[in-house]
């Protein structure tokens, strides 16, 4: 029976072995080498493969390819030596030797009770069986494909090798099927057959698996950090409160201080009038340093707090509020939410520039009878992170700050308005446009 083995398709075949290797590799980790380096790497260690196949000796084959396999991982992607082990084994007992015995189980089922021959995988015949077996081997490879993408895999878990377990054990069970004789019975021929595909399609549940267990603990890290961000915003809300409590006992002690000027005035004591004035002004000044922009306590609050901030980082902030704007049907909390997650963005933005080109405009009117508008234009130094055309922050951890921007979509949303950020020449512009037509009047009163 003649030889094959140092035919073209076999060179092909083991190219192939080297692509799948590629493909399930790429999905998980950062190449080192692209454009013509990998490729031409790529087809030495194809080549290298195809000469140790040309031998025949399958004890060769199964101490010498697996170690050709890693050093094609840890040479083109970046990843660990020890997890270049771990995925070069899954890798190998997945789709190289698992699939193999899947598929000489499969022959020896056909051969005996078919009528016809199936001819050894070294010869010319053989190539017409090996096709199907890279073909069901490669389209295996690029269903589980989509959900190894989805998961993200540090460079030092130490999980990786507990993926081992069910490609390893299922690659035992399948081939010590090779060293038992092949049953008489056609029942226990097909269970033989049948038990070792689906030890080899189990192997996608690990990946399958993890996506899933990923995905849902990426949603409660999510929704961990975005109580988080809420308990915060929560404890400010409650220092606001204190600010406007010290600044309405303000407006009672004025009150006593002009039923005190009437009667110094009555008496001709304007000299002690003075001074208590310059006092009053002087405790005002220090202790309530804002302005009184809005009627709106909350708002009020909000404003003058980030005036202060300004200050303290040398940032030139100009505020306007349009006269007599009623922001009453925005719940308190909602309001600390958008108006401050979107007031601090603008000025730690505007606080990474130059100090000379430290500036925030920040308008808030109706744009008609139906719609305010918080219009924020803000200096910036660094351009903000993307998510398709999603602009998030220009943070470093901008995962989690960027939970500020979703919180507040969230909220527009719900008072049927939208959120747009825009990045300009030299301002980073953000407009919030919320509806004032809500189900309920006063949005303090239940969400």
């Amino acid at each position: 029976m003649e030889n094959d083995l140092l035919s073209v398709s076999r060179l092909f075949f083991c190219g192939m072995d080297v692509y799948m290797l590629y493909r399930f590799l790429v999905a998980i980790f950062l190449e080192k080498w692209k454009g013509k380096k990998r490729i031409l790497f790529s087809s030495v260690i194809g080549l290298m493969i195809f000469l140790v196949n040309s031998t025949g000796s399958p004890v060769l084959n199964l101490l010498t390819v697996p170690l050709l396999l890693y050093l094609y991982a840890v040479l083109s992607f970046r990843i660990s030596l020890s997890n270049g082990v771990a995925y070069t084994i899954i890798y190998f007992s997945t789709f190289g030797a698992g699939k193999e015995v899947s598929f000489e189980l499969l022959y020896r089922l056909l051969s005996k009770n078919l009528p016809f021959y199936i001819p050894p995988w070294f010869t010319a015949g053989g190539i017409y069986f090996l096709l199907i077996e890279y073909l069901v081997g490669f389209l295996f490879l690029l269903y589980i494909e989509k959900f190894i993408k989805k998961i993200k895999i540090s460079n030092s878990n130490s999980f990786s090798w507990y993926l081992l377990m069910v490609p390893v054990l299922s690659l035992m069970i399948s081939s010590s099927f090779l060293n038992i004789d092949f049953p008489d019975s056609l029942v226990m021929q097909i269970s033989m057959c049948g038990g070792a595909f689906l030890l080899f399609f189990t192997n996608a549940m690990i990946f399958i698996i993890l996506e899933r267990y990923t995905n849902v603990m990426n949603k409660i890290k999510y929704a961990e950090l975005y109580n988080v961000k809420r308990d915060m915003e929560n404890e400010h809300f409650q220092n606001i409160l204190k600010v406007n409590e010290h600044y309405q006992h303000y407006i009672h002690d004025i009150n006593a201080y002009f039923n005190s000027f009437r009667m110094l005035a009555a008496k001709g004591e304007a000299k002690k009038i003075i001074e208590i004035v310059d006092e009053l002004k002087g405790k005002i000044q220090e202790e309530i340093s804002g302005m009184i922009y809005s009627g709106n306590p909350v708002l009020n609050a909000i404003l003058s707090e980030r005036v202060s901030i300004a200050k303290e980082k040398r940032i030139l902030l100009s505020i306007f509020v349009e006269s007599f704007l009623d922001v009453d049907f925005v719940s308190d909390a909602d309001m600390i939410s958008m108006f401050g997650n979107l007031l601090d963005n603008a000025l730690e933005a505007a606080e990474k520039c130059d100090v000379e080109n430290r500036k925030v405009d920040v308008r808030l009117f109706m744009g008609s009878n139906y719609f305010l508008v918080l219009h924020i234009e803000n200096s910036y130094a660094v351009s903000a992170k993307r998510v398709g055309t999603r602009l998030l922050s220009t943070k470093a951890d901008f995962k989690h700050h960027g939970l500020g921007v979703g919180i507040v979509m969230n909220l527009a949303d719900k008072y049927g308005g939208t959120l747009s950020l825009e990045e300009k020449a030299d301002l980073f512009v953000t407009t919030l446009t919320i509806s004032t037509c809500i189900e309920h009047k006063d949005a303090n009163f239940g969400i």
